[in-house]
């Protein structure tokens, strides 16, 4: 007899999978404990670099961190990073279109402990942000060795837009031999081949999607005849990495990205069709690491070319008129030297100098000349100090200084960043940690000067966002489980907002950036447990406060901004050959921060992927990737005013064939 599992059974299972075991302590039924003690261990204390830029056993950083092996991003059914990031306790996607995709300049955004503005994105230690977006959709899974995530303010270690907290994506160093094709619903094709050893390797993936209707809204319910959605067209993304590893200190890498989404709008009134658009974005990344005893050398350079153009109506039933090309063009090279000095067994000195290059040209705005490049140069010295004072206490203090030269239209600037930490262990798995850490975020050139199909207002005068972080924290290894907890508050001033100011005369919007104050008050918790060689699961939670206060909306007072309460969680089993995984995000209580609008409550998202595998033998492996496996309608963007927003894909799969050679 056939049956059929409801959604609400399904979400009963996932969330008892998870909340269950730990209430019961349900580790008994799996008591291997003794045996695997040094291998849990391992597995759940990794080493992580990221966080102090020196590499340390988990519990021994005073921060709150997250790590995601390759392992774990591929039993979470991720196919690129930003999938990977979407289960990170205190991480909340801001998405578009499928897999990530951008829509034009709009590009997924990571915001972490509330703060949207303020993740700093590296690729091997090496910055990628460029001009505040980032396109992380194009790493695939089959290239990350491990992501590290460090929360809370880094500023003092990574410069500017480490005011949220910092994600690192390390790429494998060496290659492998493998060739992978899959094949889904709604046009989802992805092939990926791998060749390489432990000098050079070479990566190709090419994923595409087809037609998805209805995936945004701009109002709903819709009040007037020019409200609209948007259907997703088709998408296709292609990425070749190459890397070459000189010795095995020194080694270079050379990544190409291209993305090409189409889509069309409709009016929801008479579900006319009003525009259509094409987006093409290029990005290149090349990088030289060098890391050899106490000395580390970063070289970096990037570049990303985006344009986008189609037709389109302004009203219904109205006039099809052009839509004239955007080409926006950003680049950025620069360098980070950093040298370790050791005195005796209890300090560690880190200092460090870096440079950083950036360049804006903005060649067309709506088929006009822009106004020519924007550039600047940021250089930066930084120090930290490791002081062991007893065998469980360490403090660590930390200081940069950062200034801009030859910055478009003279808006240079200076900041100083300071931070301090202290760590108290209790037994060698088991630790306490306090931290205060100042941040800064400089303005980019579009908030700046904004260009576009929309009517951005000039605002040279824009100051830095500063921000002061505090965090209390706990952690521990246990057996096979490890917990964390951390407490901690953020305050930002003069954090930089898009504002709409008007329209002009033909109904475009007019906005303008403006400087706004941030706070954010919370608590987070988590644990992973490997209950046994093949049953395993983790759980984690946020509660959060974030606020924007803006004078436009004096009357009232602070604004919240995103969600207040996440749940994130995961079952995991092998047996033999088989494997399977079970995954959720909710995140609840949210609420949109639009720019033209006071924000509004909408309903929480909660994401979940089935994953399962089976390796017929040690060459093959075929595999299935159920995304959205409750088939729910949620809003996954945060900035849509008039109650709209862009939906998460309906249920899709992704069946595939993996053979190693």
């Amino acid at each position: 007899m056939k049956t059929k599992m409801s959604k609400s059974m399904l979400m009963t299972a996932l969330i008892c999978g998870t909340i269950v075991p730990v209430l019961c302590g349900a580790t008994s039924a799996y008591a291997e404990e003794e045996k695997s003690e040094t291998l849990s261990s391992f597995e759940l204390n990794p080493m992580v670099i990221t966080a102090t830029r020196t590499e340390k056993r988990d519990v021994d950083i005073p921060a709150s961190t997250e790590i995601l092996t390759h392992e774990q991003i591929v039993e979470r059914g991720a196919t690129n990073a930003m999938d990977a990031l979407t289960y990170v306790n205190g991480v909340e996607i801001n998405r578009y279109f499928p897999g990530g995709a951008a829509m034009t300049t709009m590009t997924s955004d990571i915001n972490i402990r509330g703060y949207g503005e303020g993740t700093l994105v590296m690729v091997n230690g090496n910055p990628i942000n460029l001009n505040s977006t980032y396109n992380i959709d194009a790493i695939p899974t089959e290239s990350i060795e491990r992501i590290e995530v460090v929360k809370g303010g880094s500023s003092v270690l990574y410069g500017s837009e480490a005011m949220g907290g910092v994600v690192n994506i390390i790429t494998k160093k060496k290659g492998s031999n493998f060739l992978s094709a899959g094949i889904g619903n709604r046009g989802h094709r992805k092939f990926n081949v791998g060749v390489g050893n432990d000098k050079f390797h070479v990566n190709y993936d090419i994923t595409r999607w087809g037609r998805i209707n209805h995936i945004n809204d701009s109002a709903k319910p819709a009040t007037k005849s020019t409200d609209y959605y948007f259907s997703h067209d088709r998408s296709t993304k292609e990425n070749i990495g190459v890397g070459y590893n000189i010795d095995d200190n020194l080694s270079v890498s050379y990544n190409h990205y291209e993305s090409k989404v189409k889509y069309s709008r409709y009016y929801i009134m008479n579900d006319e069709y009003s525009q259509w658009r094409d987006t093409y974005t290029k990005e290149d990344l090349a990088q030289l690491n060098y890391d050899k005893d106490d000395f580390k050398i970063h070289v970096f350079w990037n570049k990303n070319k985006i344009n986008y153009f189609g037709e389109g109506k302004s009203k219904a039933g109205g006039p099809w008129s052009k839509n004239e090309p955007t080409r926006r063009e950003n680049t950025a090279f620069g360098t980070d030297i950093q040298k370790d000095f050791k005195f005796g067994q209890k300090t560690l000195l880190t200092v460090g100098a870096d440079y950083k290059y950036e360049k804006l040209d903005q060649v067309l705005s709506s088929g006009k000349p822009g106004d020519g490049p924007k550039t600047r140069n940021t250089y930066a010295i930084y120090a930290q100090i490791d002081q062991k004072i007893t065998d469980r206490d360490t403090l660590i203090v930390g200081g940069r200084g950062t200034w801009t030269r030859g910055s478009w239209n003279d808006n240079d600037y200076h900041n100083f960043s300071a931070s301090g930490q202290y760590l108290h262990k209790f037994d060698e798995n088991q630790s306490i940690y306090i931290k205060a850490a100042s941040s800064f975020i400089m303005p980019t050139f579009s908030q700046m000067s904004p260009s576009g199909s929309l009517g951005g207002v000039d605002n040279p005068d824009l100051k830095p966002q500063r921000g002061l972080n505090y965090e209390l924290g706990y952690k521990a290894v246990k057996g096979n489980h490890t917990y964390r907890a951390a407490l901690f508050h953020t305050k930002v001033k003069d954090n930089i907002t898009a504002n709409v100011i008007g329209r002009d005369e033909q109904g475009s919007v007019i906005y303008q950036y403006t400087n706004k104050d941030f706070k954010n008050t919370g608590f987070e918790a988590g644990m992973d447990v490997k209950a046994s060689e093949k049953f395993s699961y983790n759980f984690g939670f946020t509660i959060q406060n974030p606020k924007n206060y803006d004078s436009k909306y004096e009357d009232f007072g602070w604004r919240r901004k995103f969600g207040k309460y996440q749940i994130k969680g995961g079952v995991s089993y092998k047996l033999n050959k088989f494997r399977a995984a079970l995954t959720g995000s909710y995140i609840g209580d949210r609420y949109t921060c639009p720019s033209s609008s006071e924000g509004y409550e909408i309903k929480p998202y909660f994401m979940t992927t089935f994953t399962a595998g089976y390796n017929p033998d040690k060459n093959s492996e075929i595999s299935l990737i159920v995304d959205n496996i409750l088939n729910r309608h949620d809003n996954v963007s945060n900035t849509m005013s008039n109650g709209g927003g862009y939906y998460y894909t309906p249920i899709n799969f992704l069946l595939s064939y993996t053979y190693k050679f």
